[in-house]
């Protein structure tokens, strides 16, 4: 035990006196306060959505149809030539060259646009019928032969319950061309007249 008679040591100047103690605690209230109000302002940003993504309008895109997505494989460029030697026609077909991409063709479209369409590969003739189940557009076709000769011509509407009609070719073809409606009677293309790639080697093997 210490020696009363002793010397007492002087206080020690690290023990805090009472105001500071006093102000070291509001201090630390303040920041709790603080804290907590910035992690309420956060969560109702986030619930708002502002918060969280890189781009809260772009974040989550409408999805589109692509040739990809239905499908097709790519696009190529193919010419309408009358027969009576009026000017060509320039338009630009998106790719179906497997049964699955055939099947869908241009099914669930709100729109063709003019100079746009589908041509359909086969890998020999063939004499399918086709049909608008589901389709939502009014379409024209063009049944093709391997030398690029239109076999027949026939205008499509759509159809979306059963039962739907047929349209059949007049003969074997090759590949078959879809536009919107009128889009062949308007470029002078009928039976005798071509409708050719402007790059052969573009297309793929269809299956």
């Amino acid at each position: 035990m210490r020696d009363p008679a002793q010397p007492q040591p002087p206080p020690s100047s690290s023990q805090p006196s009472p105001s500071r103690v006093r102000v070291g605690l509001l201090a630390g209230g303040l920041l709790l306060v603080v804290a907590g109000v910035a992690v309420l302002a956060w969560v109702l940003a986030s619930t708002a959505g502002l918060v969280g993504r890189d781009d809260p309008v772009m974040a989550d895109p409408p999805a589109t149809t692509t040739p990809a997505a239905s499908g097709a494989a790519g696009a190529v460029t193919y010419r309408l030539e009358p027969a009576g030697g009026e000017e060509a026609r320039t338009v630009r077909l998106e790719i179906a060259a497997t049964p699955a991409a055939r099947a869908r063709g241009l099914m669930g479209r709100t729109q063709v646009p003019e100079g746009t369409g589908m041509v359909f590969l086969y890998p020999e003739d063939v004499a399918e019928a086709y049909w608008m189940k589901n389709t939502l557009v009014p379409l024209s076709i063009a049944f093709v032969a391997a030398d690029g000769r239109v076999v027949s011509v026939s205008e499509m509407t759509p159809c979306r319950a059963d039962p739907c009609p047929s349209y059949a070719p007049a003969g074997p073809y090759r590949y078959a061309v879809e536009l919107a409606a009128g889009s062949f009677a308007a470029a002078g293309v009928g039976p005798g007249a071509k409708v050719v790639p402007e790059d052969p080697a573009a297309l793929p093997e269809p299956a």
